[in-house]
């Protein structure tokens, strides 16, 4: 899927990337701001991308980022050396970026790239962040992550949910780092959204949404489901991150993927914590499930090869 820009107003602008980059709000207004920055390795596209907004990266004045994991932040090392711009997070992300902790942002766990960056402003619940003439109030919406925020904009109704809300789905779920209780905390985060006048969702991944309530709910049973089903939880998480590993390294024939798995610090712990340490088994079983699916393929060199765009 090539990145999909639409013009909100004349100074904002909604850039829908694939599954590999997070979305992004560019807005050319003072302070010129860019929310989220991407994935590392796209930095190029990224700016190209802002620049068909009208904002060079030069001209960016703040980064403001809905969490910390390596899909939101990419960019923002690079693009503060050239501009010099401010980054704004949730306090709880500000510290863990400060402590260079690359646990807390899933970059180690998951084995992720990702470049640590100076922080400014930290943003808590129930402030607002003024954009030109534009009110968005920050909202706290742990579960996915621990310094997760959407925006809330008081003047549209809009909402930039990050990675609490996609169309019917959500972020991966990591107790291991979030806790036990994210699936707890994500809900009531979920239904603390739910209660807003919410217009329409700019979503972390995947495009505009335009019945809020529909998606709202619909993320509200897939959490239920989770609770009612832990390893239905953990089968999401093992097919997701299986996928996002194809994304960041590129096609793999089945020992390759399978030794980036079993060396990694999360499958498994996975695996032992939902599965009985039933590697292998839980292996085949997610590439049969994404295979059946079609979201994973084989190329003509017999490498698995992840259909969902980047």
């Amino acid at each position: 899927m090539d990145p999909r820009i639409t013009p909100l107003t004349d100074e904002l602008f909604f850039i829908e990337r694939g599954w590999l980059n997070g979305n992004h709000l560019v807005f050319t207004g003072k302070p010129r701001t860019l929310i989220d920055t991407g994935y590392i390795r796209d930095v190029a596209e990224t700016e190209s991308l802002i620049a068909q907004c009208g904002l060079s990266i030069e001209q960016v004045e703040l980064i403001v980022n809905t969490h910390t994991h390596c899909d939101h932040i990419g960019g923002n090392a690079e693009f503060q050396r050239r501009s010099g711009c401010k980054v704004a997070l949730h306090l709880v992300d500000r510290y863990f970026i400060d402590q260079r902790n690359d646990w807390a942002t899933w970059w180690g766990y998951y084995q992720q790239d990702a470049e640590f960056f100076p922080t400014d402003y930290s943003l808590t619940d129930g402030e607002v962040l003024t954009l030109g003439d534009m009110n968005w109030l920050v909202l706290h919406t742990p579960g996915h992550a621990m310094g997760q925020i959407a925006l809330h904009c008081l003047d549209t109704g809009w909402l930039v949910s990050g990675d609490s809300l996609w169309g019917g789905d959500f972020g991966v779920l990591t107790t291991r780092i979030e806790g036990l209780d994210a699936p707890f905390r994500l809900r009531e985060s979920l239904e603390r959204l739910s209660r807003l006048k919410v217009q329409k969702i700019l979503p972390g991944h995947g495009p505009i949404i335009n019945d809020a309530p529909a998606a709202i709910e619909a993320c509200l049973a897939r959490v239920d489901a989770f609770l009612q089903d832990p390893k239905r939880m953990a089968w999401d998480q093992v097919r997701k991150i299986m996928l996002y590993v194809l994304l960041m390294r590129g096609p793999q024939n089945r020992e390759g993927l399978w030794q980036m798995l079993i060396t990694s610090p999360w499958f498994p712990e996975t695996v032992d914590m939902y599965f009985g340490g039933k590697m292998e088994a839980t292996f085949q079983q997610s590439l049969d499930y994404l295979m059946e699916r079609g979201l994973l393929k084989l190329d003509g060199e017999e490498r698995l090869v992840c259909t969902l765009p980047d």
